[in-house]
This record gives structure tokens, sequence and C-alpha cells, in this order.
């Protein structure tokens, strides 16, 4: 009898200790990367980008693309990657992904560049998709500020339109790998899926259902353009019209008046001119 206790108790206090077992190794398992955290995932937390600066350019020209990053929270950002990928035009008539477009008549990224405020180091990236350019950064420290930049270059046959650039940030923040993307990832049935009201619990960031997507914050988009220049002699010929008709609008007036008798002679004068020239032109005519 005393045996069959001592088994019984055995039995017990094995099961407790194997609880314990599996719930400290559950405990220390890092958490999963789509948990969503308000703190990291807060539209005011998130690495600001801004301060962009992109070129409008001519079919075969290029120009900077520049934008800086600014994080926002309170602890430093590690073996952060950042990427920019030219993926869709757009004009009046037609909007592509530039997956479609032939190779040689798309604008590309070339001599990626970035820089910290901190340090000040100029660093380059080196880039075999000129689709996008993609930076690998150690550290970001908190209130820590970098530039990034790339020059888009385009050739003369390079179609016109609006380009637009999307980005994606993927970082590690307290240990745990977090990933940002901006609208470009996405299709419009999915955005609308995430932001549709009946689909945000409640007190999500930014009124946006971020499990749907599959991402920690949102980030925004941005765009540059390629168009030819406007001719400007209709400008210019519209303007001098412009300035011919009112200052005849005004020599009429001031004949109407007759407060000018120089300006009325004058007048005759011109008006005898031109018919003594259309008599001419009629004489012409009937010969």
């Amino acid at each position: 009898m005393i045996f069959v206790l001592k088994g019984a108790l055995f039995d017990i206090i094995m099961k407790r200790l194997l609880g314990v077992i599996i719930a400290v190794v559950i405990l220390s398992l890092p958490l999963a990367q789509s948990e969503i955290d308000t703190y990291i995932s807060n539209p005011g937390n998130i690495p600001d980008f801004h301060n962009f600066q992109t070129p409008q350019l001519e079919p075969g020209q290029s120009g900077d693309f520049s934008l800086e990053i600014l994080n926002r929270y309170n602890e430093s950002l590690e073996e952060i990657i950042i990427i920019a990928e030219i993926y869709h035009r757009a004009d009046i008539d037609e909007s592509e992904s530039l997956e479609v477009i032939p190779s040689s008549e798309r604008p590309y990224i070339q001599n990626a560049v970035w820089n910290s405020n901190l340090f000040g180091e100029k660093n380059i990236v080196e880039s075999i998709d000129t689709r996008k350019a993609s930076y690998e950064i150690d550290e970001i420290q908190s209130n820590e500020t970098i530039s990034l930049k790339f020059e888009i270059k385009t050739n003369d046959d390079t179609k016109e339109g609006t380009y637009f650039v999307r980005f994606d940030m993927n970082f590690v923040h307290n240990g745990t790998e977090r990933q940002m993307q901006s609208r470009g990832h996405w299709s419009m049935d999915e955005w609308e899926d995430a932001t549709n009201r009946s689909n945000i619990p409640s007190g999500s960031p930014g009124n946006i259902n971020l499990t749907i997507l599959d991402v920690d914050g949102i980030i925004p988009d941005s765009s540059f353009g390629v168009k030819k220049p406007i001719p400007k002699w209709p400008l210019y010929g519209l303007i001098s019209l412009t300035i011919i008709f009112a200052g005849l609008s005004v020599i009429f007036y001031l004949e109407e008046e007759g407060n000018y008798p120089g300006l009325n002679k004058w007048l005759q004068k011109q008006r005898g001119k031109l018919n003594e020239f259309r008599l001419r032109l009629k004489y012409r005519k009937s010969r």
C-alpha cells in the first residue's frame, strides 16, 4: 500500500514538473513577427519617411531621388534593410505595372548612397537590379536621421508618365524582427479589406488591420515624373495677342471719349491707310 501511494505521488510530481518545464519553454520563445505591438505600430512612432526630393525628367535626362528617415523610437534599430523600388507607371490614358514595360522604355536606378546625420559618412550601395535600390544598415540610433539617395536615369525612348516608388523596411527592435511596407505592396482588394471598418479591431494603429496585411506598420509611397516639356510658343503667342487686344481696347475707348484730338487724327490716318490697302487688293483681284 505504501509503495502504491509513493508511485502515485511520484507521478503527480513528475506531471507538475513537466508542466513547469513546458511553460518555461513557451515563455522563452520569441514573439511571432506578425504579432502587432501598438508602440511599434503607432503612426506617431514608426520611422518617419520625410523630406522627399523627387525629380521631374524629360526623356533622356537623369536626376536624383532622395529622402530622409528618422528613428522615432526610444531604442535603436538594428540589422536594417530598406528597399526602394520603381513598380508602376500611370498617365491619363493608362496604368501599368513596370514589369510589362520593355526594359528599353523604363527608367532605372543607379548610384545609390546613404549617410547619417550623426556620423556624416557616405556609404555607397552596390545594386544589380536596376528597378530598386537596397540599403543594408547596421544600426540607426534613437532620434538619428539617415539620408537615402539614388539617381534615376532615362533614355530617349523612356515612356512618359508618373512612376511610383514603393518602400520596404525590415529591422530588429529589442530582439524582434519587424517589417513595414508602403501602399504599393498590396492590391486594391487587399487594401480595401484591411481598411474596411468591419475588419478593423478596436485600437488598431492608424485604423488599419495590419494583421491582414502581415506588416507592423505602413510607410509612404512616392513618385517621380517623366514628360516632354510643353512647347512655349503658344503661350507666348497668347500673351502677345492679349497685350495687343488690350491696347486696342484702350485706344478705342479714348477715341470715343473725344478728349484726345491728336489720337483721333492718328486713328483716322490709320483707317485711311487700311482702306487704301483694301482697295489695292480689290483692284489686283479684279484684273
